[in-house]
């Protein structure tokens, strides 16, 4: 944050790229996934009932914003969460939609007057 409260232009290019990648409910779901163990690409596919070539594309976008990191074990590339706080986000986010009654509700949909 900035002297005036405002988070600096790295930081706010970097949030709206990760807010970008986890705005698809697919991607959303891999790394709900991959929170609980590290996954394939194959893996991802199956688990998802997505084809290999999605799943790779969803995966692709997900690790160059940094939410996620490969590691080559042989021949497969496993892919995790950057750490403890992507989950701690996915955990925020369900306990905002709760606290605010945001579940249900059409996508755009106002509470009416403030």
């Amino acid at each position: 944050m900035n002297t005036h409260g405002q988070m600096e232009d790295e930081v706010l290019l970097r949030a709206s790229e990760i807010f970008s990648a986890l705005s698809n409910p697919v991607r959303l779901r891999i790394v709900e996934l991959i929170c609980s163990r590290e996954l394939s690409v194959g893996d991802v596919a199956t688990e998802m009932g997505i084809g290999a070539s999605g799943a790779s594309q969803h995966l692709s976008i997900l690790a160059r914003c940094g939410i996620l990191v490969s590691s080559t074990h042989g021949t497969s590339r496993l892919y995790r969460v950057r750490g403890p706080r992507v989950q701690m986000i996915l955990k925020l986010i369900e306990e905002f939609c709760h606290k605010h009654v945001l579940y249900g509700r059409p996508v755009g949909e106002s509470e009416g007057p403030a």
